[in-house]
């Protein structure tokens, strides 16, 4: 059932893509099952677009599509017209922000995002949750160097877990915040302050994206943010 819903929510990504694409376009590919849906159509059907680059946010996403899609080089683009990806948590009580991050790729997925004209996040209906941010995820990875480690989680002063045998494309560490954040009124700001700390590269808490797509039990839900 799960699947289907992803399924849904990234063939409805597809048809905006399709729809609001209206000429040579800079396309941001990103991570996690869901994407991996939506880059199967869009390996299908890339011929009904307009001429377009990508620029993916994993070495996997790169891999399995590097064949028949044409790619930026990583250092080259500025801003891109349109980011599609997927997200382990939509928080409803706070203005749609999410959590990403559960595959170990949100420092890319955050430059792609952040540089993007048009975010499309899709989701299936599970991924939803009201209350504190974190809720329903019950965790916040955070991106950090292995130099200094110790002394790197200690100042970030939230419990947590170092995620085991994992090493993310810029050959650093996943430090799993426990969630919801205790002792703190704002999940964003709280993430601010962690992001200052000298060795943490970033945080998988992100802004609300212009477009949300539900994946529900036969359908998609289109809701602009």
């Amino acid at each position: 059932m799960q699947q289907a819903m992803k399924e849904y929510a990234a063939e409805k990504a597809f048809e905006i893509l399709l729809e609001k694409a209206k000429g040579p376009f800079k396309l941001g590919l990103g991570s996690g099952t869901t994407s991996e849906i939506f880059l199967q159509i869009l390996l299908k059907r890339a011929h009904e677009l307009p001429p377009f680059t990508c620029v993916a946010s994993s070495k996997k996403i790169f891999s399995m599509s590097s064949h028949a899609l044409q790619f930026m080089e990583e250092d080259s683009f500025e801003t891109l017209d349109f980011y599609v990806d997927g997200a382990d948590e939509v928080s409803l009580d706070h203005q749609f922000h999410l959590i990403k991050g559960g595959g170990g790729c949100l420092t890319r997925e955050k430059i792609l995002y952040s540089c993007a004209k048009y975010r499309i996040i899709m989701v299936d209906v599970t991924k939803l949750h009201r209350g504190p941010i974190g809720s329903g995820f019950k965790r916040i990875p955070v991106e950090v160097l292995p130099f200094g480690l110790a002394s790197i989680l200690k100042k970030i002063q939230y419990k947590g877990n170092l995620r085991k045998n994992f090493i993310t494309d810029q050959g650093s560490f996943i430090f799993d915040l426990d969630a919801p954040l205790s002792g703190t009124t704002s999940t964003p700001e709280a993430c601010l302050k962690i992001r200052q700390v000298t060795g943490v590269i970033e945080v998988g808490v992100f802004p609300p994206p212009q477009l949300l797509i539900v994946g529900k039990e036969n359908s998609a839900e289109v809701l602009h943010v």
